[in-house]
């Protein structure tokens, strides 16, 4: 294995690693501050779908995803997900079909800023394997890590936003948001958009908190 290639994998696997390991550090500096002070959930199942512009890989797609939060402790979250989607190629010519599956997991971070709203971050390892019509298969493992706040604007609603930085094939950088609606105590529905160079999406979920 040559030195760029050795210097592509470190960049790509072991720094987004490292900054996981380093989330339960940050959590003992923040050990002093009530995080659930704002009684977020952070431990939770949901289902969704969403459509629009992705880049890994880089095509337009329906997608269905289920997605997972458990707490480990006063601050500290793991999260998981899998998706499938499918669609066609927006680069190339001939523009292909594509499907495939995304599969992450990770850790997350939150501490309250101040009344009703909470810091929140983390970060994901995640594998995509994509079947291109005629052209074989791909599959790409990077890292998405993502930085935020959660606000809650009323007793029955609640808004996310903040930025992104998705490195798995492509890398992609920008600006993720979200809004729920407690329809009864356990249950949400939702709907989330994610603005970038490359990608464009829009979806709608519903959240089943325990």
């Amino acid at each position: 294995m040559n030195v760029r290639r050795m210097a592509h994998w470190y960049a790509r696997l072991v720094v987004p690693g490292l900054a996981l390991l380093s989330l339960p550090a940050l959590a003992q500096e923040f050990e002093q501050l009530p995080s659930r002070g704002n009684d977020f959930s952070f431990q939770y199942l949901q289902v969704g779908f969403e459509a629009g512009d992705i880049e890994n890989p880089r095509s337009n797609v329906n997608n269905f995803f289920f997605d997972g939060s458990w707490e480990l402790d006063e601050h500290l979250f793991v999260r998981g997900g899998l998706s499938y989607f499918d669609g066609r190629t927006r680069r190339g010519r001939p523009r292909l079909d594509v499907d495939g599956h995304r599969i992450y997991g990770g850790l997350g971070f939150n501490t309250p800023l101040e009344q009703d709203l909470d810091l929140v971050l983390s970060g994901d390892l995640v594998r995509v394997r994509a079947r291109f019509e005629d052209a074989g298969s791909d599959s790409e493992v990077g890292f998405d890590l993502r930085g935020g706040v959660r606000y809650r604007a009323t007793e029955r609603v609640e808004l996310s936003g903040g930025a992104f930085h998705e490195n798995i094939d492509r890398s992609e950088l920008g600006l993720y948001g979200e809004a729920m609606y407690q329809m009864n105590a356990p249950v949400k529905a939702g709907a989330r958009l994610m603005l970038g160079g490359d990608v464009t999406t829009f979806g709608l979920f519903g959240r089943y908190d325990f």
